[in-house]
C-alpha cells in the first residue's frame, strides 16, 4: 500500500520539477535574448481642442517580463502651435514636458518584426500661450499664460523592425488623454537598440 503512495509522490515531484524547469527555460530564452530596449523617437502631433500641430520628441525604455509582456518608462517634450493670420500672432503655443509608465503585449513577435499594443498612465507639465483660455492662466494683453500639470492615460500601437545585431527601427501611433487640457494624437518613428 505504501509503494503506490511513494510512487505517486515521486511522480508528482518529478512533474513539478520538470514543469518548473520548462518555465524557467522559456523565461531564460525570453529574457536572455535582449530583454531591454531603448528607443528615441520623433512624432507629428495634433492637438484636437485647439487644432494645432507640432512635434513630440521622446525617449523610451522597456523591459520584457516574459516572451510577450513588457513594461516601460517614457519621457518626452512636445511643442505645438497655431498661427492666427487675422490677429497676426500665435493664438496657441504649447510646450509639454511629459512622462509615463506603460505595459504592452506583443501581438506578433518573431526574429524580424514585433507588433505590440499597450496602455499606461501619463503625466505632463503644460506651459501654454492661449488666446481662448476659458478662465485659466495669467492674462498678458490678448493672450493668457498657463502653467499647470495634468494626469491621464495613453494607448498605443507600435511596431519594431530588427536590423543588425541589436538595432531597432519602427513606428508608433499613440493617443494621450488628460484630465485637463487638450488630448494629443501622435504618429511617429523611432530608432534604438536592444540589450
Amino acid at each position: 500500500m505504501r509503494h503506490p503512495i511513494q510512487l505517486c509522490l515521486i511522480f508528482l515531484c518529478f512533474f513539478l520539477l520538470s514543469s518548473f524547469n520548462s518555465y524557467a527555460d522559456s523565461y531564460k530564452r525570453a529574457t536572455s535574448k535582449d530583454p531591454n530596449a531603448f528607443k528615441a523617437g520623433v512624432s507629428f502631433v495634433w492637438l484636437s481642442d485647439f487644432d494645432s500641430q507640432g512635434l513630440m520628441f521622446s525617449n523610451r525604455f522597456n523591459h520584457y517580463l516574459g516572451e510577450r509582456v513588457a513594461v516601460g518608462l517614457n519621457l518626452g517634450l512636445l511643442t505645438a502651435s497655431r498661427y492666427d493670420e487675422g490677429k497676426q500672432l500665435y493664438s496657441i503655443k504649447n510646450t509639454f514636458y511629459m512622462g509615463g509608465i506603460e505595459a504592452s503585449f506583443d501581438l506578433l513577435s518573431n526574429e524580424t518584426v514585433n507588433l505590440r499594443i499597450g496602455a499606461g498612465g501619463s503625466a505632463r507639465h503644460r506651459s501654454e500661450i492661449n488666446s481662448d483660455p476659458e478662465g485659466e492662466g495669467t492674462f498678458d494683453g490678448s493672450v493668457a499664460h498657463i502653467r499647470t500639470g495634468d494626469v491621464g492615460f495613453n494607448g498605443f500601437l507600435e511596431n519594431d523592425f530588427n536590423f543588425g545585431r541589436n538595432g531597432i527601427a519602427g513606428g508608433r501611433i499613440e493617443y494621450l488623454y488628460y484630465s485637463k487640457g487638450t488630448p494629443v494624437f501622435a504618429i511617429g518613428l523611432h530608432v534604438g537598440f536592444k540589450f
